[in-house]
């Protein structure tokens, strides 16, 4: 999954479950990601992937993109339960015994969603499947629809010639009328090829990686204080997104506890802790 790629998606809602509701029109939606690794071992491999934006007047311009985790025999996992709330769940040895956990996070480092699978291999394709896992809206609809609110998917991930493709099926659920909406269809094609400024994507993670990666480690000892918590988007109109870019290059060239500490401060405004006996959302 590592190098650079042409990517495009595609969803299209199919089977509508309300009645009266009409389908969406096709999404499409093409881009030019480099996929990194930031880690690789027998039992993790961390990849971040940076969007090229074509510039008229010179190089591509980098922009962090998402990032995906993959943990070998994962027994813990952070699952999205609506309403900005995510609570980990603890899973047995015999439940994830030669299982992979993909984790996949927000352009700043914030939970996306998390599921666990496993590898089958037949006619030389290997594919990677996941169990059904919720997650909030994506990016493409959640400033513009507020008539669902969880995507429960079931992920695949096939390792091609050429690249990869991630197919889904979806299902958009209403949570306070415990319905499903629609049923969805995604597939994201991945093909790989040379890019005269996959460069870039390099040297900008060479500027910034010790940046984004205070910013990993203070997600995590966020997100692990409690058993439940609430993530937000938005603290007084900002977006927490947009507060950690704004920091990137004013805090890159800061000391490495300088960095974390103010790291800490903008996450502590978006990442509540929550007590774990409360009813259900």
């Amino acid at each position: 999954m590592a190098g650079a790629f042409e990517v495009n998606f595609t969803f299209d809602e199919t089977q509508p479950f309300v009645e009266g509701y009409e389908p969406k029109e096709r999404y499409t939606a093409e881009a030019t990601e480099v996929v990194l690794v930031l880690e690789s071992s027998p039992r993790r491999i961390v990849l971040q992937h940076v969007l090229l934006i074509p510039q008229d007047d010179g190089p591509a311009l980098p922009l962090k993109h998402w990032r995906q985790d993959w943990v070998f025999e994962d027994t813990e996992l952070l699952e999205f339960q609506g309403k900005n709330v995510w609570r980990h769940r603890q899973l047995s040895q015999d439940e994830v015994a030669c299982a992979w956990s993909q984790s996949v996070y927000q352009v700043d480092d914030g939970p996306r969603y998390e599921g666990i699978g496993r590898f089958a291999y037949k006619d030389g394709i290997a594919t990677w499947t996941s169990e059904e896992t919720w997650r909030p809206l994506p990016r493409r609809e959640y400033t513009k629809r507020d008539d669902y609110d969880v995507l429960i998917a079931v992920n695949r991930h096939v390792i091609t010639d050429d690249g990869w493709r991630h197919e889904q099926a979806n299902r958009k659920w209403v949570i306070g009328d415990s319905r499903a909406l629609v049923e969805e269809r995604g597939l994201n094609t991945y093909r790989r090829t040379q890019l005269d400024d996959e460069q870039v994507a390099h040297d900008y993670m060479k500027a910034n990686g010790a940046f984004w990666r205070e910013v990993r480690g203070e997600w995590a000892a966020r997100l692990s204080s409690s058993a439940v918590v609430e993530v937000k988007d938005k603290v007084d109109g900002t977006a927490r997104y947009l507060k950690l870019f704004t920091s990137v290059e004013k805090l890159s060239e800061e000391r490495r506890r300088t960095q974390r500490r103010r790291i800490s401060a903008i996450l502590a405004e978006y990442v509540v802790p929550m007590p774990t006996d409360g009813g259900s959302l």
